[in-house]
């Protein structure tokens, strides 16, 4: 029987080496390809949302500014108030990517079964339910603004009941509602926005209301778009 010689050994060395840095490289590899691929996905998702709360803010300040001066002559009224402070779109963007972010991954932590999402129809009669109730705010005039806070609030409750009906979904609104409240309290305070006391009152009775219902709105569209790619996740792990 012949004995091994000197290159035989180091070939056999050599594949040996082979079979340990595959084994051990092809899994970091892949960890590192899911990662890139989870931030790609998250910076897409998180643009997106970006985008949506802009378009929201700059939709729903023509809409309270065309109220505003409804009432007025347009060759009085000064050109200037129609533009829109530089950081507002930019604040409201990066809330709504925000909290079109973390909702899912929350619902999804905190949830057992496989997270779903509803057909995009059902997102897009969100978020006509909210355009309406931003509408509703310019067009109709309501006696009180006590009546006009309860009247929203049953909507924007009603709204979270047929779209979300989640513990986590209403508790995320009423969180935004209160911060964006005292925000405002915080900015007419310290005059970076100037309203008249009865200007203000009328915000104060919108504001929370359409608030929630944006954020149950936001919560939706992030949900549905964060989908495909969680269940593109599970889907990788448990092959694995």
């Amino acid at each position: 029987m012949a004995l091994p010689t000197y290159a035989d050994t180091m070939c056999n060395d050599r594949h040996f080496f082979t079979f340990v840095y595959t084994v051990v490289s092809v899994p970091i590899l892949n960890r590192k390809a899911k990662k890139m691929i989870s931030s790609c996905q998250l910076i897409c998702r998180g643009t997106i949302l970006f985008l949506i709360g802009t378009t929201f803010t700059f939709i729903l300040y023509i809409l309270q500014t065309r109220r505003h001066f409804s009432s007025l002559n347009f060759q009085k009224v000064d050109h200037n108030s129609f533009c829109i402070k530089w950081w507002l779109p930019l604040v409201c963007g990066i809330g709504t990517a925000f909290v079109g972010l973390i909702y899912p991954y929350l619902k999804c932590k905190n949830s057992d079964e496989q997270m779903k999402g509803q057909d995009w129809s059902h997102v897009i009669r969100c978020v006509a339910m909210f355009v309406g109730i931003n509408e509703a705010c310019t067009k109709v005039d309501f006696p009180s603004n006590l009546q006009l806070t309860l009247t929203l609030g049953i909507i924007s409750v009603g709204m979270w009941w047929y779209f979300d009906r989640t513990k986590m979904g209403f508790g995320m609104g009423v969180i935004i509602a209160i911060l964006a409240t005292l925000v405002t309290q915080m900015l007419v305070y310290h005059k970076i926005c100037i309203y008249t006391e009865r200007e203000f009152s009328y915000v104060k009775s919108w504001l929370p209301c359409v608030v929630f219902s944006g954020g149950i709105t936001v919560a939706n569209i992030g949900n549905q778009l964060a989908v495909n790619d969680f269940s593109d996740n599970e889907n990788k792990s448990h092959a694995e």
